[in-house]
């Protein structure tokens, strides 16, 4: 799955539960709720992503739920939260950010941004 309103379409149908059914229990409007499927309005933040695990009885740390997480947050435009927790990895990011806007990155500092990637 590539987008989160893709993969809680895949959860919310694996428990067979419906568009509306699921819309309410989590307090939103069906018509909204169906946009946000669709990617047409950006996935929730925290608290009410942490409603969605809940509705979708997700354990909170399993992967799931890392998942739903990784996925809202990369919709939103947004690093996921794993990486930001990581600050080796977030020390190491601006250089690749630099290599991917094209400029010149020391191949021994992208050598060692690709080991800490690896190791993940």
């Amino acid at each position: 799955m590539n987008s989160f309103g893709a993969y809680v379409r895949r959860l919310r149908a694996a428990r067979r539960v419906t568009l509306r059914h699921f819309s309410e229990s989590l307090g939103m409007d069906p018509g909204n709720y169906s946009k946000m499927e669709r990617g047409l309005l950006a996935p929730p933040q925290d608290p009410k992503l942490r409603t969605f695990e809940r509705v979708l009885d997700l354990a909170p740390d399993g992967p799931e739920a890392r998942e739903l997480r990784r996925l809202a947050a990369l919709d939103r435009g947004e690093l996921p939260p794993a990486v930001l927790s990581d600050q080796e990895l977030m020390g190491k990011l601006p250089a690749l950010f630099r290599t991917l806007e094209g400029d010149p990155v020391d191949d021994a500092l992208l050598q060692d941004l690709i080991g800490t990637l690896r190791r993940e």
